[in-house]
């Protein structure tokens, strides 16, 4: 049986770079010939409030894709974040995964795979989805339970969801972007 993590207290705090990274690399699978899911991690630590902030996606290479999932080898995912942790001096959260569309459809949610997946791991508290699909215009709602964003010059549209796992399930969790303050002015 999976280990019970503390109670993720809501909402998830994602920084705004980190948010970038998973646009950027669902757009990379997107984009690719037959459209391949991209997957990865999450890295961050939990605030002295008690959220957990993700500061960092690191994309991970290894395991078969297709436009319909990917096989990890676990042995050697598990020992590479271990060392990516390491490297950036933060914790692992969990792991992302896209979601693209497929003749005009995309899956909105977890599929029963993914839930599989996410709750037979046993150091991750958190699962995010990325979704990613072309639309000729900006219909995006935001809310309290995804980022949400447009890309203007592709016309590409994204959300990104975050579920967590709860004493009686994985359920959706609200999320944040955790902007950094910083102003670049070119």
């Amino acid at each position: 049986m999976a280990k019970t993590h503390p109670q993720v207290r809501s909402p998830v705090l994602v920084h705004e770079d980190a948010v970038r990274e998973f646009c950027r690399l669902a757009r990379r699978g997107y984009e690719t010939r037959g459209k391949q899911e991209m997957f990865g991690f999450l890295f961050g630590r939990r605030t002295p409030e008690g959220h957990l902030l993700v500061r960092h996606v690191r994309y991970y290479r290894g395991g078969t894709r297709t436009m319909y999932g990917i096989s990890l080898p676990l042995t050697e995912s598990r020992r590479r974040r271990r060392k990516l942790a390491r490297d950036l001096n933060l914790r692992f959260l969990g792991s992302f995964h896209s979601h693209v569309e497929i003749a005009g459809r995309i899956t909105r949610g977890m599929s029963d795979v993914d839930r599989e997946s996410f709750r037979s791991d046993p150091a991750a508290p958190l699962e995010a989805v990325v979704f990613i699909w072309a639309g000729l215009k900006r219909t995006l709602r935001t809310n309290p339970l995804s980022v949400v964003g447009y890309e203007p010059s592709t016309g590409y549209h994204y959300r990104v969801r975050f579920y967590a796992k709860f004493a009686n399930g994985i359920r959706r969790t609200r999320v944040r972007v955790h902007r950094s303050g910083i102003v670049i002015v070119y």
